[in-house]
Parts: C-alpha cells; structure tokens; sequence
C-alpha cells in the first residue's frame, strides 16, 4: 500500500496558482552606480527534472492536483512518530508527479507553520523520527502480512544540508521479498528542506527496488532548498 505525502491530501480541484516573481535585472553599465541587482524569485515546487531518478521516469508535475488542507492528517511521511498535532502543522498544500511507471509514485507537499521558529522545531523532530525509525519498525519483530515472513526495514540519511535531509527506506521480509506493511510502501525516499515557515517536501514510493538509487538525493535537495528560499 502506498504511502503518498499528496494522497492523504489531494484533491480534484486545484488550489490557486503559486505567483511567480521576475527575474533579476542588471543596471546599464553606463550608470555611475550600479545598484544591487534584485533577488530572483520562483516557485517552491519543483518540476519533473528536478526530482530524483528523473531521466529513468520522466517526471511531469501536475499543477491541477495541488491542494491545500488544514486536516486532520492520518500521516505525513513515513516515519512520523510526532503526530501532525506536535509538530504544530497549520496547513500542507500537496502536488503530485506523473512518470511512466504507474507503479511508482512521486509527490511534493509544503508543511505551513505559524513562523520560521516553529517550522524549524518541526524539521528537528522529523530528523528525529527518521534517526529512531528503522529500531522502530523493526521493534517486536513484524510479521509480513502477505508473505507471513518476518520483515526487517533499513533506513539510510541519502543526503545532508544546513536545512534539510534525504532519507531512503526500504522493506524487505525474510525471503528477500518487498515488505507489505499498514500505510508504507516497501521502498521510498523522502527528502525535506525548511526554509521560514514552511518546510518542503518530496516523496518517492514504490512497491519494489525500482526507486533505491538515491545518487540524485543531494542534487534534488539543493533544487528544494533555492526554490523554498527564492519563493
């Protein structure tokens, strides 16, 4: 079963576009002065060429999904161990992701918060559940609910910046088989970056390993990062 950061909160009718600034503009060189150039705005969402893997599924945004909700949420990533409640999450606006594989799913969400100080509370409690979450899942030792195997999940940091992080996690039962298990996708990367009061995020989910190369984690939290700062 998937877990999709955008499925919990998707919705047919689209939210209202996200404005987009101009672009910088340089003084004549004829001037005296020059003066500061101005920064460069842009959308915090992020196009299909950004994501991770994008060359293997040929990933197209879809801006008519986006959709913004004040909850309540089941889950927002996979190992959310602070409830949406104790991170203080005001509203998450979601986008999904086309590629060609209908078997792998991508999707964006930024998490709003009342002001940077909180938002940078709640980056440091999902590290925090990602640092504890493959002794958790793998606490009491899970039984597979197709295969009736034990399952054993590993969790891998793919990538690290100031402001944010990219984590891979994977399922596997006793027989080398992807792990079904209540809302989590046996493999998925999830990567966050928190800028102000609002911290991006993208996921990545699929039922088998088509997804575990995560050599384009640290190139697609940098996208994250300039987007969500320049927004």
């Amino acid at each position: 079963m998937y877990k999709r950061i955008a499925s919990r909160i998707a919705a047919s009718a689209a939210a209202a576009a996200v404005a987009l600034g101009a672009a910088a503009t340089l003084a004549p060189a004829a001037q005296a002065a020059t003066p500061a150039a101005r920064t460069a705005h842009t959308s915090p969402w992020l196009s299909g060429s950004e994501l991770p893997l994008a060359t293997t599924f040929r990933w197209k945004a879809e801006p008519k999904t986006r959709h913004t909700s004040t909850g309540p949420w089941q889950a927002l990533y996979s190992c959310e161990f602070s409830s949406p409640e104790q991170l203080h999450v005001t509203s998450v606006t979601g986008m999904q992701f086309q590629g060609v594989d209908r078997h792998v799913q991508a999707s964006q969400a930024l998490f709003h918060f009342k002001d940077s100080a909180t938002a940078r509370k709640a980056l440091s409690d999902i590290e925090h559940d990602y640092a504890g979450c493959a002794k958790h899942l793998n606490s009491g030792h899970p039984i597979d609910i197709d295969s009736g195997k034990p399952d054993h999940w590993t969790l891998t940091r793919t990538a690290t910046r100031a402001d944010g992080a990219a984590y891979r996690l994977v399922g596997r039962d006793s027989a080398g088989k992807p792990a079904t298990a209540p809302d989590l996708s046996p493999d998925s990367q999830e990567l966050f970056v928190q800028h102000g009061a609002t911290i991006s995020v993208l996921g990545l989910y699929a039922l088998n390993g088509k997804i575990d190369n995560a050599s384009g984690a640290a190139s697609a939290l940098r996208a994250m990062s300039y987007r969500l700062s320049h927004a």
